[in-house]
């Protein structure tokens, strides 16, 4: 074997090395519950896999959500793979505080005697309107 035989398949080793590695970057992690009982490879099924086989396949563990602090809800949760735990991903979540609840103002009511308005309706019984007996002829502008 020559060196130059030697020095290309050095190459072609790290460049199929370096392909490897760029492809288990771009690997989508698939969060699962448990560990799945058959995957499907580019090339193969496996049944009953072992957690390193799943976690080549991309399959991560998902934990419990924590609970959310008092006063405060989820703006934004998203799972990332566990610096930690190479089987298992974790919760990236930002909280916010709550907003606080819109205080309807109270509508201002009148005490009005039953004497100075008249109600009208229809033949059949639905309301029409009221009509203040008492109110002045105009708006108030005077003539």
């Amino acid at each position: 074997m020559g060196c130059e035989e030697i020095i290309m398949k050095t190459l072609l080793a790290i460049l199929m090395l370096a392909a490897v590695c760029v492809v288990a970057q771009d690997a989508k992690i698939i969060p699962v519950d448990a560990w799945p009982k058959k995957i499907t490879t580019a090339d193969k099924v496996i049944f009953n896999p072992t957690v390193d086989q799943c976690v080549k396949a991309g399959y991560r563990l998902i934990p419990a959500k924590q609970s959310t602090p008092e006063g405060k809800q989820i703006k934004s949760a998203e799972l990332v793979q566990d610096d930690k735990k190479a089987d298992a991903v974790k919760w990236v979540i930002v909280y916010e505080d709550i907003p606080a609840p819109v205080v309807p103002v109270p509508e201002v009511l009148t005490n009005v005697a039953a004497d100075k308005v008249q109600f009208t309706f229809t033949a059949d019984g639905s309301y029409r309107g009221v009509k203040w007996v008492d109110a002045p002829k105009t708006n108030g502008v005077p003539k």
